[in-house]
């Protein structure tokens, strides 16, 4: 169904893609909200990730047809306790609702075993429920609630941190 890959700052940094980061219901869980991007933002991204030895920054793609459609993050890694964040997003709403993004997070786990990674760490935001059952269906358990976290329509709504041992 998906593949994940390493992307090319070259051939991914498109329109589509930044599309997606202008889109405020693909960015409103995000710190992507905070940023203005370009093409040329999203290029150095890119960029600087690859050039990374502590972060992973990989695109979801559809098998079927090679459709860059989301992107996955593990990192950063800390060093000596192997614990990493994992972040994620679908960016083309066309593939909302598939099941793209648990996929995503069940081969970005594989990919963290290999990697070495001892325990992940994802934060969702409590009124985000898809992303709340995405992280739950995939093994991760609450760790904490962060209150107050998010400023969303006027609203404050808190956080909580998932984590997943490997």
């Amino acid at each position: 169904m998906i593949d994940l890959k390493k992307l090319n700052p070259n051939r991914h940094a498109t329109k589509k893609y930044l599309s997606w980061l202008k889109n405020p219901e693909v960015k409103r869980f995000t710190d992507l909200k905070y940023h203005k991007f370009s093409i040329q933002k999203i290029k150095e991204f890119i960029y600087e990730k690859n050039k990374s030895k502590n972060e992973f920054l990989l695109g979801i793609f559809l098998k079927k047809n090679n459709i860059h459609i989301g992107n996955i993050k593990i990192g950063p890694i800390h060093k000596f306790d192997r614990t990493a964040e994992i972040s994620y997003f679908i960016g083309d709403s066309e593939n909302w609702g598939r099941g793209y993004a648990s996929l995503a997070i069940k081969k970005a786990i594989i990919f963290s075993k290999k990697i070495k990674v001892k325990k992940l760490k994802v934060t969702g935001f409590e009124i985000n429920y898809a992303s709340k059952k995405i992280i739950e269906k995939n093994g991760f358990y609450r760790e904490g609630r962060l209150k107050s976290e998010l400023l969303h329509n006027k609203k404050r709504y808190s956080a909580f941190i998932y984590a997943k041992i490997l």
